[in-house]
């Protein structure tokens, strides 16, 4: 029941921030454009933004701010 709600609440993410289910791409495109919206979140993440909606809105318009997370390293756990 976790993992049901688990990708619920990621789609729910996708399709309120992103829209995706508006989009209406056909053939590959709509494979490659979740690949890059997953991309896109992830990199979120990895950012350190606890929530979507302002990450977007810290990079929407800051092409550097975008190329500096997609370029950095992760950081390595402690052993």
């Amino acid at each position: 029941m976790r993992e049901r709600w688990s990708i619920e609440s990621w789609h729910w993410i996708r399709d309120t921030q992103l829209h995706e289910d508006d989009h209406r791409y056909s053939g590959n495109g709509a494979g490659v454009m979740a690949a890059l919206r997953t991309a896109g979140l992830n990199l979120l993440r990895l950012a350190g933004f606890d929530s979507i909606r302002e990450g977007l809105q810290a990079v929407m318009h800051d092409i550097k701010a975008l190329l500096a997370m997609a370029t950095r390293q992760p950081r390595q756990k402690p052993a």
